[in-house]
């Protein structure tokens, strides 16, 4: 649910207080020095969702290795999405799909299509979404605003993500107001003169090596794992059902 359209606070100081916003954030969060720290990123997701009058799998494994490497394993046969692995290896210009949607699978170089172009933006989303600032992507707070995400009183910072594209690099915070920990992540789209925003909200927060981490990421419960020991193999070749769920673990 995208966080409410308010006024922006009226003020000289606005960028002086989303930097104050920010770093309180960044703060509550874990601390730079932990963020600076993580080179890796592992998530899964295990559950059932209903499609239609049934309720079939949806398990995602992925693995982010930051800046420039994404897999991730998609499995949610049963609906139009089907089943999908994804590979990309930006510092060798590798890009792999393995697509099963019901009416066969095929393995295909990827970059000529939809997966391939969005596939870096889907990396720095991951900093984004689950860390707030890294190394590689490092936000520039801007403005605030007052809003709500769903019941939750939040302070909107707005940023500038200088590693996206200029029509693109726009990208604010839903910060609550008492944990300082982000709501959502909204993501602002100009097409055809019209700015659409959006993204997932985020709750349930735990601890994970002193990193702040959402345990509900929209709908869907997640895990984690930092800088997690991997198999180098899987950014190489071309992705394999039959390697399993677990095929991006170290052998």
């Amino acid at each position: 649910m995208p966080a409410s359209q308010t006024k922006p606070i009226v003020s000289d100081d606005s960028r002086a207080e989303a930097e104050r916003l920010w770093e309180q954030a960044i703060a509550a969060k874990g601390g730079r020095e932990r963020l600076y720290s993580i080179s890796n990123l592992q998530l899964s997701v295990r559950d059932r969702q209903w499609w239609g009058f049934k309720r079939v799998p949806y398990e995602l494994e992925s693995l982010y290795v930051f800046p420039h490497k994404s897999w991730e394993w998609m499995d949610q046969t049963g609906t139009i999405f089907g089943f999908s692995i994804s590979m990309h290896n930006y510092d060798q210009d590798i890009h792999w799909a393995y697509l099963d949607h019901g009416k066969g699978a095929s393995v295909v170089p990827s970059h000529d299509n939809q997966i391939y172009k969005g596939a870096m933006g889907i990396i720095i989303n991951a900093q984004l979404d689950y860390l707030m600032e890294t190394r590689w992507v490092k936000p520039i707070p801007v403005s605030v605003k007052r809003g709500r995400v769903g019941w939750h009183a939040v302070d909107i910072v707005r940023t500038v993500v200088k590693e996206y594209p200029k029509e693109e690099e726009m990208v604010s915070f839903a910060l609550d107001r008492k944990s300082h920990l982000p709501r959502q992540v909204i993501y602002h789209t100009v097409s055809f003169g019209e700015e659409y925003s959006g993204g997932p909200s985020l709750s349930d927060y735990t601890a994970i090596n002193g990193i702040q981490m959402p345990g509900k990421v929209g709908r869907d419960r997640t895990t984690y794992q930092f800088n997690v020991d991997y198999n180098q193999r899987i950014f190489e070749q071309p992705p394999s059902r039959e390697a399993g769920i677990n095929a991006w673990k170290k052998n």
